[in-house]
């Protein structure tokens, strides 16, 4: 299936959350009504795969990269390296530190990667002229950096990342697929937060999870976002009832929707 295939949702139509109302709702998710965070994750990452796959098209001879964060963005981007890889494409990853800083569930998924021995990188290795050069080769970036829960400027080997993805994009070849946001963009008002001209990364497709970060729809980011997708990953409804969002007919039409003006 090509993006253009995908089934379409009126912008008006989606309702959207700000950080806080997200991670009420993930609170909920798994708490309350017990889904598994690994459920959620191997959702969100069959979901980035697919949505990668209907950008790309026929996936054989194709090389995408993730630049990973250490937390659970992190680990969507690198289980999606997995469906990716099971799909035909050639994958690797730059993490942004040892696999020890990684939170559990991401260096879970880290751990299956090296078992079926997929390249790993310890960015904090590398220098920036090398990073450069290797993204340039890839067909596709997927951008596991930070997701809704960042707070402040991004930081340190975070920010070196977003600022060599950018580099590495210029002219938007290879392309930037952003996992949930674009990391470096307000989750809340969409507007970057760092001042430097590479301080966020220019999308050409961002697969948002669950429900549109408020931010995605303001005309901010528009610069940042490129395409946006809606995935389901499987948060019920009922999840969002007590921050007021009536999340019930958002999939409708379908599990991964093309949000439009």
């Amino acid at each position: 299936m090509t993006l253009d295939a995908l089934p379409q949702i009126p912008a008006r139509d989606v309702p959207t959350t700000t950080a806080a109302e997200m991670a009420d709702a993930d609170r909920v998710a798994s708490e309350v009504l017990g889904i598994p965070l690994e459920a959620l994750m191997e959702n969100a990452a069959r979901q980035i795969a697919a949505a990668a796959r209907a950008f790309l098209g026929d996936l054989d001879g194709q090389i995408v990269a993730a630049v990973v964060g250490t937390g659970n963005n992190g680990g969507d981007a690198l289980a999606a390296l997995r469906h990716l890889l099971g799909w035909g494409a050639e994958v690797d990853a730059f993490v942004a530190g040892p696999a020890e800083r990684l939170r559990p569930l991401a260096r879970r998924q880290y751990e299956i990667l090296k078992m079926l021995e997929v390249p790993l990188y310890d960015t904090t290795t590398l220098d920036d002229r090398f990073l450069v050069h290797r993204l340039r080769g890839r067909n596709l970036i997927l951008d596991g950096l930070i997701g809704y829960s960042t707070r402040g400027a991004p930081r340190d080997e975070i920010a070196r990342l977003i600022a060599v993805a950018s580099a590495a994009s210029a002219g938007g070849a290879p392309p930037i697929l952003a996992v949930d946001l674009p990391s470096g963009i307000d989750p809340d008002t969409g507007e970057p937060l760092s001042p430097e001209p590479q301080g966020a990364i220019a999308a050409a497709l961002t697969v948002t999870l669950a429900l549109p970060k408020a931010g995605l729809l303001r005309d901010a980011p528009r610069g940042h976002v490129g395409d946006l997708l809606l995935a389901d990953i499987g948060i019920p409804a009922k999840a969002y009832e007590g921050v007021g969002i009536d999340a019930r007919s958002v999939f409708a039409a379908g599990d991964l929707l093309r949000v439009v003006s």
